[in-house]
């Protein structure tokens, strides 16, 4: 895009908001996520190239304020859904055709890709620092910078830019400095959007309820929702049982864990005093889970 057309920056920022929205509400319908979006506009070697950062919470806060953990949402689906949705608002302010947008799904390269292998654990706050300055950084670096007074030319060095095929900058200073100057943005042009638990308005009406730390919901990753369906379903019906409702209290429990090892099984079960094999599985004895 062209740097003139910076208002399409603030659209990119919808697209791509409503595109995590979309896919966080598919999971936990009602629910609000939390992600904050950094807009950039530039490569590697300082060249035009906007694109967006997202420090995206890994979950949702459902309604009665608990947090839950969700996997992570597709990349190759992410991309997909960003390319036809851009395609779409690009066609409507009459940048593109139908018969571009046709050749542009064919290209080897499509120009558009996402990137979400980046995770930081809860308790890193260095490392959410860290990220934070990355996604925020400024256009270039004066460390990377060298002025040849003698020419009037502006030597910058940096990483291979894919397109370009070199990792270097040679420009005369006024190139050089028409090359920055894209990258100013605009009088009250938005640079950091805040969405979701993130945003002002959220924060400002649950002030009080943020004081108390939220609990956390965490998805069980080992078996999902349709497998422990189907898998409850087949145990009632060979043993008219229910295995997810305790027999004790008679409330519903949840999977934590699957163990498929037949050692661990053995020790458990032995610990439990259920462990009842036939004569030709018995094999040598194993240590108790806990001392004598």
């Amino acid at each position: 895009g062209h740097f003139r057309n910076r208002p399409f920056l603030g659209e990119l920022c919808r697209i791509v908001a409503g595109l995590l929205t979309e896919c966080f509400n598919a999971a936990v319908p009602g629910g609000r996520p939390a992600f904050i979006l950094f807009v950039q506009t530039f490569g590697d070697l300082v060249t035009f190239q906007p694109h967006i950062h997202a420090l995206v919470a890994d979950g949702i806060f459902q309604e009665n304020g608990v947090f839950r953990v969700l996997p992570p949402v597709p990349a190759q689906f992410l991309e997909r859904s960003l390319r036809e949705a851009v395609f779409t608002f690009l066609r409507k302010a009459g940048c593109i055709d139908d018969t571009l947008i046709e050749r542009m799904r064919v290209w080897k390269h499509s120009g558009f890709s996402v990137h979400n292998q980046i995770k930081v654990r809860a308790g890193d706050s260095e490392g959410r620092k860290q990220l934070a300055r990355y996604m925020i950084r400024a256009p270039f670096s004066l460390e990377k910078m060298e002025y040849v007074s003698a020419s009037g030319t502006v030597i910058y060095r940096s990483k291979m830019h894919a397109t370009l095929k070199r990792n270097f900058q040679v420009l005369p200073g006024a190139q050089w400095l028409k090359l920055l100057i894209q990258h100013i943005p605009d009088k009250n042009e938005h640079l950091v959007r805040y969405y979701g638990a993130y945003s002002s308005r959220y924060r400002g009406a649950h002030k009080d309820e943020a004081r108390t730390v939220p609990a956390v919901v965490k998805e069980e990753r080992i078996i999902s929702q349709a497998a422990r369906a189907a898998w409850a379903k087949l145990i009632y019906r060979v043993y008219e049982a229910d295995p997810l409702i305790c027999p004790r209290c008679g409330s519903e429990m949840r999977v934590i864990a699957v163990i498929n090892e037949g050692v661990v099984i053995r020790q458990i079960l032995g610990h439990l005093k259920l462990w009842h094999p036939r004569p030709t599985e018995r094999g040598p004895p194993l240590p108790s889970l806990v001392p004598d």
